[in-house]
C-alpha cells in the first residue's frame, strides 16, 4: 500500500513541474536535438528548453538547458523507467548536458559543435538498465528542399557512462536532417549508431519523427525508432517547451 501511494506522489510531483513549465513557455519552435542525435543550434542567450519525453515500457526522461550566452548551453536531464503503469521504478541518476559551439562567423568554415549529452532515448538503448551518456561533435551543411533551408548534421559519440561501455569500438557515428515543411510542421530523420564494425551494423537505428508547433506555446513531436537489433519499431511521444530567463 505504501508503494503506491509513493508512487502516486512521484507521479504528482513530475505532472506538477510539468504543468508549471507549460505555462511559463513562451515558444516551442526551435530545439536542440534532431530525435536523439545533436544538431549545433545553441538558441540565445537567457533561453531556457524544456522536454519531456515519453518512452517505452511507461519511462519519461525529462530535461532543462539554459543558454548562457549564444555559443554555450548548459543543463540537466533526469530518466525514470517505469514511470507509468504497475511495474517497478527504474531511477537512472541524473546526469549533466553541454554544448559549445565552435565558429568563425564567417560561414567558410560549417558550424561545429562540442558536447556532453545522453546518447538515446528509451529503455531499447540502455547498457544494463544505465543510460549512455558521452561525448560528441557535430557538424552542419545547409542545402535547400521544398523552398526551404534545410540542414544536414552528421557526427560521432564516444561513450562515457557506464564506464564498462566506454571503448573504442562503441564510439559510433550518426547522420540526421531536420526537414521544415512550414513555420508550424517538419520531418525529422535520422541515421544513429553507426559503428565502424559492420558486422554491427544491425544495432544502427533508423528513426522519423513528425514535430508540430501549436500556437507558439507548445511542440509535440512523434518519434518512431527502428533497429534489426530489436526488429521491432519503437514509439516516442516528446513534447518540448522554451521561455526566456
Amino acid at each position: 500500500m505504501g508503494g503506491r501511494k509513493s508512487r502516486r506522489i512521484k507521479i504528482s510531483v513530475v505532472a506538477a513541474v510539468f504543468l508549471f513549465v507549460s505555462f511559463i513557455a513562451l515558444s516551442g519552435e526551435n530545439d536542440f536535438n534532431v530525435i536523439d542525435t545533436p544538431k549545433t543550434y545553441m538558441s540565445y542567450r537567457g533561453d531556457m528548453h524544456f522536454d519531456f519525453t515519453m518512452y517505452d515500457g511507461g519511462g519519461v526522461l525529462g530535461s532543462a538547458t539554459l543558454s548562457i550566452s549564444d555559443f554555450i548551453f548548459l543543463g540537466i536531464y533526469f530518466d525514470v523507467g517505469n514511470l507509468i503503469g504497475s511495474n517497478e521504478l527504474e531511477w537512472n541518476q541524473p546526469g549533466v548536458l553541454a554544448r559549445f559551439l565552435i565558429s568563425d562567423g564567417s560561414g567558410t568554415v560549417p558550424p561545429i559543435a562540442v558536447g556532453y549529452s545522453y546518447f538515446m532515448k528509451g529503455g531499447v538503448s540502455k547498457v544494463n538498465g544505465t543510460l549512455v551518456n558521452g561525448i560528441y561533435a557535430v557538424s552542419t551543411q545547409t542545402y535547400f528542399l521544398f523552398g526551404n533551408q534545410q540542414q544536414l548534421y552528421y557526427g560521432m559519440r564516444y561513450p562515457i557512462v557506464p564506464l564498462s561501455y566506454s571503448k573504442v569500438k562503441n564510439l559510433s557515428l550518426f547522420v540526421a536532417t531536420d526537414l521544415i515543411l512550414s513555420p508550424q510542421f517538419s520531418v525529422k530523420g535520422e541515421i544513429e549508431n553507426i559503428f565502424f564494425d559492420k558486422d554491427r551494423w544491425d544495432e544502427i537505428y533508423y528513426n522519423i519523427a513528425f514535430s508540430m508547433n501549436i500556437v507558439d506555446l507548445i511542440t509535440l513531436s512523434l518519434e518512431i525508432k527502428y533497429s534489426p537489433s530489436i526488429d521491432r519499431f519503437v514509439r516516442l511521444l516528446s513534447i518540448g517547451y522554451i521561455t526566456q530567463f
